[in-house]
């Protein structure tokens, strides 16, 4: 396969597929996992997070910035495999303007 036909099949494949080999390598699943955000300070928006981890038993922590015009959430929720915790991230990048570190 040429280097173009190579970065052509990553292109049309799974963007989260590197990542999922990293957790896949690096933690032993069901685990806690620890999910980091940075949200504009909207209640909408806070509101939407919060909403998104209210069916699981995740402990959430959140910091406002020093100028207060941004929160910043730790959340911790327990999950049983790394498709779960893809699951997570790709429904909090819907939020817009949602920071995921």
């Amino acid at each position: 396969m040429s280097t173009g036909e190579n970065v052509n099949a990553s292109l049309g494949g799974d963007p989260y597929e590197n990542f999922r080999s990293l957790l896949q390598q690096s933690i032993v699943f069901p685990t806690e996992y620890t999910f980091k955000f940075i949200i504009k300070a909207d209640e909408d928006k806070i509101a939407e997070l919060k909403s998104m981890f209210a069916d699981v038993s995740a402990r959430i922590t959140e910091t406002s910035s020093s100028g207060g015009k941004y929160k910043s959430f730790t959340v911790q929720v327990p999950v049983q495999d790394e498709e779960e915790v893809i699951s997570y991230y790709k429904e909090v990048s819907k939020i817009d303007s949602v920071i995921m570190l």
